[in-house]
């Protein structure tokens, strides 16, 4: 299906603006037994002249000790091959948990692990900023518009997930701490725009802030990169921050979105249009490929495979894009107001399919709704989730 492009004006991409100084580098540099058969009893005769007699006895003795020998054998391989028997059974019985979906992304975990606290990490998308690390890791990453035509994301790691290394790590913008609101968060920057520092230290935000400026130590800086696009973290020093922090009791309380079932193969389309976003010049062209067989959508940007520092190709289960308003901050020549409550037309790519429906954000610390046309909310497939978020004039094909 294709939808007729939108005409947007052609944005020139401009340097950022620096949100503060640039801090001096703190914190560390990267990186069966088995039993003895039972002795036989030597019985001797009595009599030493005694012929016949002493070598029948001797005989029978012998005959004896070899039955007993026999018998101490297969009894001791019965009790071992007993014990071997109940081990292999205790394996194949043992007890297998439950596992349920967890909350923020619906994929299968331990009971323990569906409901955890969020990091929620400004990670940079300028082009000496690529590849990032930890994107892969992410349960869901928003991606819209920071200056000069430059994307930056937003991405929530559930407390407990695998990852070696998060960033680089930037500032923050009022948008990003919206979206990030919905959660309860520990929310992770470097710095940040002038009116997202004033709404954070305002104490407002229903987040718990994670500032590199005041918490140097649980980040490091990578020399085999220029600053500022070389500032990282990772889980063990975000769980120490947060530990530390103000929230290191609380209980989350975001609502799930729905999930479902994954389409089966034979019912997924065989063909399938690419999904483009122009954000703004080039290399911020992104464009999602539907992948049949692993019912994923592989991403690019600049038209470039767009993997992680590791290697690892990005390939979200589920993308959605939103349309909102954005346009400049008043008085600001290049700061964009992105606007996050309210309303908007979407468009939600999963199973190799599009449906068109509305997204609804009625608070800042209100869960985004995804609806269809019904007003009933949309299902997305297990897995990690890509939110991106574009100018209702954005130029969107597929």
């Amino acid at each position: 299906m294709a939808k007729k492009p939108t005409k947007v004006p052609v944005t020139d991409e401009v340097s950022e603006p620096d949100d503060s100084p640039e801090p001096s580098p703190t914190g560390a540099t990267a990186k069966s037994s088995t039993g003895d058969l039972p002795k036989p009893t030597v019985v001797r005769p009595s009599a030493p002249n005694a012929n016949k007699p002493i070598a029948r006895s001797v005989w029978y003795v012998a005959g004896g000790v070899v039955v007993l020998v026999i018998v101490a054998a297969v009894g001791w391989l019965m009790m071992g091959g007993s014990k071997k028997t109940a081990t292999t059974t205790n394996t194949a019985v043992a007890r297998t948990e439950t596992l349920v979906p967890r909350v923020l992304d619906g994929v299968p975990v331990q009971a323990d692990r569906a409901f955890t606290n969020i990091y929620a990490v400004v990670i940079e998308n300028q082009i000496d900023a690529r590849p990032q690390s930890g994107l892969d890791k992410a349960s869901v990453v928003y991606e819209t518009l920071a200056e000069g035509g430059i994307t930056r994301f937003l991405a929530l790691f559930p407390v407990g997930q695998a990852v070696n290394q998060i960033g680089p790590v930037r500032s923050a913008r009022p948008y990003f701490i919206s979206w990030a609101e919905e959660y309860k968060p520990l929310f992770v920057h470097a710095g940040g725009s002038p009116q997202a520092l004033s709404y954070l230290k305002s104490g407002k935000a229903n987040v718990f802030d994670f500032n590199q400026f005041s918490h140097g130590g649980n980040f490091i800086r990578d020399d085999a990169r220029p600053a500022p696009h070389n500032l990282y973290t990772d889980p063990d020093k975000l769980y120490s921050g947060l530990r530390n922090s103000p929230g290191r009791d609380e209980v989350p309380t975001y609502t799930s979105w729905v999930f479902k079932g994954e389409t089966p193969i034979d019912n997924r389309p065989s063909s399938v249009n690419d999904l483009v976003i122009n954000f703004s010049s080039f290399n911020y062209k992104v464009t999602y490929k539907y992948d049949r067989v692993q019912n994923v959508y592989t991403r690019q940007v600049g038209e470039k495979a767009h993997v992680t520092r590791d290697g690892v190709q990005l390939a979200p289960k589920d993308v959605v894009v939103q349309f909102t308003k954005v346009g400049l901050i008043p008085n600001e020549k290049q700061r964009l107001d992105v606007t996050t409550v309210g309303s908007g037309k979407l468009l939600m790519f999963r199973d190799g399919t599009v449906t068109e429906g509305t997204w609804k954000k009625d608070s800042n610390i209100a869960r985004t709704q995804f609806l269809d046309a019904g007003g009933n909310p949309l299902a997305l497939n297990p897995g990690q989730i890509w939110i991106e978020t574009v100018p209702t004039e954005a130029k969107v094909t597929y």
